[in-house]
């Protein structure tokens, strides 16, 4: 009697096939725990950078109630020193620079003279013909002060004196005006606005008043309009003014031309034009008075 085998479809490993099973677990292995030891780097990494955050207080500070304390935190030296610690890192991996950055590498970084030709020409009049101007409106080099309210640095530019310490070192050769630009929300933007008003009701004292808010820094909507109204500025028409939204769209715009026209993304941002070439080039910060001359001595010679 012949047996009748019966055939079961299976899966027979070969030995060679074995093998190369277990190769591909051996690499998906390695590439596991390769995988892990980076997830533990890039984690002890960002344990690290947080734990600088909360020894400078950065974690703690919140919107309004601890504006004041990020300010203080933003211009400690502690922070100053880990920002140019990370710029120094970032320079060096990109192969940027030594990898030695200082907190005054950022000059280098200002841009170089733009020809702006007729058209900048054009709208650096219509911007004189409606804004109040500081010292000569004749001069031959305007500066377009791009600021802020709630900006610290626009308070520190501006209780430095450092567009009036350029002014006095070109006498009749240039002047400044004030555009608003916002980094720092609705509050800021109604300030802005608010200023708009003012320049519409009293224009010659606006410059003044801009300084007394910086003055009393941190301002409010109430400061700004007691300040405006101590310096002659009519309170109930101010008020009605700001209630209206009259400027909101205004400043807006101004911002809007900032940024298209002259590459203005933050502030203090200070555009300084040749009214006679239409040349412009753009300090961006709140740089020390040097870069003004020098900016203004280049515009000369170009």
């Amino acid at each position: 009697m012949v047996k009748k085998e019966e055939k079961v479809e299976s899966c027979q490993c070969s030995e060679k096939c074995c093998c190369c099973g277990k190769t591909l677990w051996t690499i998906l292995s390695i590439l596991c725990l390769i995988a892990a030891v980076m997830a533990c780097f890039y984690s002890c990494k960002a344990f690290h950078t947080a734990e600088k955050a909360y020894t400078l207080n950065i974690l703690s500070a919140g919107w309004e109630e601890n504006f004041n304390r990020m300010n203080e935190v933003y211009q400690s030296e502690a922070y100053v020193q880990y920002a140019t610690e990370q710029t120094a890192q970032t320079e060096s991996y990109f192969g940027l620079g030594d990898g030695t950055a200082t907190a005054t590498d950022e000059a280098d970084d200002t841009p170089s003279i733009t020809s702006g030709g007729d058209d900048i020409k054009s709208v650096v009049e219509n911007m004189l013909a409606s804004s109040p101007i500081r010292w000569d409106e004749n001069a031959r080099f305007t500066i377009v002060e791009y600021t802020e309210l709630h900006c610290p640095y626009c308070q520190r530019h501006s209780q430095e004196g450092t567009i009036n310490a350029v002014i006095e070192q070109f006498p009749g050769e240039v002047n400044s005006i004030s555009k608003p630009f916002i980094i720092h929300g609705e509050d800021a933007l109604n300030l802005a606005a608010a200023m708009e008003c003012v320049a519409e009701l009293k224009p010659e004292v606006y410059h003044e008043t801009f300084e007394k808010a910086f003055d009393a820094y941190p301002v409010d909507m109430d400061n700004l309009i007691s300040i405006a109204a101590g310096l002659g500025v009519d309170e109930a028409g101010l008020k009605t003014c700001v209630d209206e939204g009259r400027y909101v769209q205004a400043v807006n715009d101004m911002m809007n031309q900032g940024s298209q026209l002259f590459g203005v993304n933050g502030t203090p941002g200070n555009v300084i034009i040749d009214r006679e070439t239409g040349n412009y080039r753009l300090v961006s910060g709140a740089y020390p008075v040097d870069e003004f001359v020098k900016a203004i001595n280049e515009l000369k010679n170009a």
